[in-house]
């Protein structure tokens, strides 16, 4: 329910609904430059969250792994995930593979903030981080939270995709 509250006290969402119902919902020309600036500056609150949620996740490097973890003193993989988005009131699924099936596909490029996901123990994802740019990202996986190369082989051959939680263009 927080997270609804949010949107609805939002200025930008507040400011577009305003103008909507003002007009009656007829679309002019000037509302067309209303709703692009709306998606700008939507755009640039999503760069703010993916930005939050690198700077978050790596507040945990080092944290020691625990299976079924959601706490600083010990996460598993998605455990850690779910912790650094609800440090932004985003509340998201508790496994890795409802996390990937609670994700939009990826269009172009991984950008930061974005979930990568693998199969390792279990047919599936079975493993999430969060990409940070770079080909690298941060999962907190046997040895803890810790940052890892999507190139390295081992996570190479268990890569099944990316999903984001969070806009995009």
């Amino acid at each position: 329910m927080a997270n609804k509250e949010a949107l609805v006290k939002s200025p930008d969402v507040a400011e577009w609904t305003a103008t909507l119902i003002r007009d009656g919902g007829n679309h002019s020309a000037a509302q067309g430059h209303s709703v692009r600036s709306f998606a700008a500056r939507i755009l640039r609150r999503t760069s703010t969250i993916a930005a939050d949620l690198t700077r978050n996740a790596l507040r945990f490097l080092g944290t020691p792994y625990v299976f079924g973890g959601t706490s600083p003193s010990g996460f598993d993989c998605s455990g850690f995930v779910q912790h650094v988005f609800a440090m932004l009131g985003m509340h998201i699924p508790r496994t890795a593979d409802a996390q990937y099936y609670a994700g939009r596909p990826i269009k172009g490029n991984l950008k930061p903030g974005d979930l990568v996901f693998f199969q390792t123990y279990a047919p599936g994802p079975s493993h999430v981080g969060i990409y940070l740019g770079d080909d690298k990202f941060v999962s907190a996986a046997s040895e803890g939270v810790m940052i890892s190369s999507l190139s390295n082989s081992y996570w190479r051959a268990h890569y099944i995709g990316a999903k984001t939680l969070i806009a995009s263009q």
